[in-house]
């Protein structure tokens, strides 16, 4: 499978053949191509050259077969160009596959709670988006609460969450394995706080939905919009905080508390006003045009700090304390050197 873990590795980088040729600066594209359709196969030099070029470590190449993904939704699909479509899905296939491969040194998912299964809130409207997403935070017991840390909640249930680089035109996707066993929402690190939890929950809705067959792709995007909006700000907040009558004005100062209380966006805590029919339409279109006037429509004032996945990482640690695996398999894990796992580690030899 060695030509096919070629290919991928360059999809990873976002690399074209001629681009990881330049790269290398002594073979052409032609002879990368017979590398990856299996016609020719790289000697042990080569191979180093190539990890090197496409910043992998040699390991990933002789990795058991890769795990089979079931297609993929993503979030502005028509604005995405098809190859960067094709290296998001790479980077959550090998962080999947990582992932799947850690969990396999344990015994069980100790201190987890009930997987989230998929399409178990069924809905047939767009509105019906709103129960749906009170009914997941009753089965989670959460209620009304603000969801103080949605990482953790989602990792607590089964769903891996990983942060990804080098994708500008890239919000957020959920991937699953082929027999749904492993689910992994991905999300793009460089973005604001608040936009990466509402990212995380619009995800969440197109794992745990169930969707008319007949519902347009547009309207399935409103209605996990409407799902993570709800989910993260529950109607009987956003009522406690605005008021049971629809009114013609809305100050940001109200948008900027809700989003301290809440973690969600000034623009969201907008739109959840809209949804509840809380704010006229041309009480809306005036705050719109404000947040627009003032730039807030791509930076808001006080943005949050994205949240950190822990759960990868501290299963890592934990494994290396048990002597489950090696440094060196555990810096493969976290795709980084021995040295840099943690500095009492730097001092012992690498095992094989």
């Amino acid at each position: 499978m060695i030509h096919d873990r070629i290919r991928r590795a360059r999809v990873l980088r976002g690399l074209t053949l001629e681009a990881l040729a330049q790269r290398l600066g002594d073979i052409s594209k032609q002879g990368l191509s017979k590398f990856e359709k299996g016609e020719s196969a790289p000697n042990s030099t080569r191979i180093l050259q190539l990890a090197k070029a496409l910043n992998v470590k040699p390991e990933y190449f002789f990795r058991k077969e890769a795990v089979a993904l079931a297609p993929l939704e993503f979030r502005k699909l028509a604005k995405m160009p098809k190859y960067r479509q094709q290296q998001v899905e790479e980077q959550m296939r090998e962080h999947l596959e990582r992932y799947v491969a850690l969990e396999l040194c344990f015994d069980s998912d100790e201190g987890m709670g009930a997987r989230l299964a998929p399409r178990q809130l069924l809905i047939n409207s767009v509105d019906d988006a709103e129960q749906a997403a009170q009914q997941l935070r009753d089965q989670l017991s959460i209620g009304g609460d603000a969801i103080a840390h949605l990482t953790e909640l989602l990792e607590e249930h089964g769903i891996k969450v990983a942060l990804l680089d080098g994708v500008n035109d890239f919000d957020g996707a959920c991937a699953a394995t082929a027999d749904e066993q492993h689910v992994l929402i991905a999300l793009n690190r460089n973005r604001p706080g608040e936009r990466i939890r509402f990212t995380a929950a619009h995800e969440l809705g197109h794992w745990t939905i169930a969707f008319p067959p007949d519902m347009p792709e547009a309207q399935v995007e409103h209605a996990c919009h409407r799902f993570a909006g709800a989910f993260l700000y529950p109607a009987d907040k956003v009522v406690a905080d605005f008021g049971s009558h629809k009114r013609s004005r809305v100050f940001a100062a109200e948008l900027l508390n809700a989003k301290r209380r809440y973690g969600v966006s000034m623009q969201v805590a907008l739109r959840r006003l809209k949804d509840l029919h809380l704010l006229t339409d041309a009480g809306y279109s005036a705050a719109f045009i404000e947040f627009r006037t003032k730039g807030w429509r791509t930076a808001e004032p006080e943005p949050l700090l994205p949240e950190q996945p822990r759960r990868f990482e501290s299963l890592v640690f934990r494994g290396l304390a048990q002597d489950l695996f090696s440094p060196s398999r555990a810096a493969e894990f976290m795709l980084c050197r021995v040295d840099e796992l943690d500095p009492t580690l730097s001092r012992q030899p690498e095992q094989a």
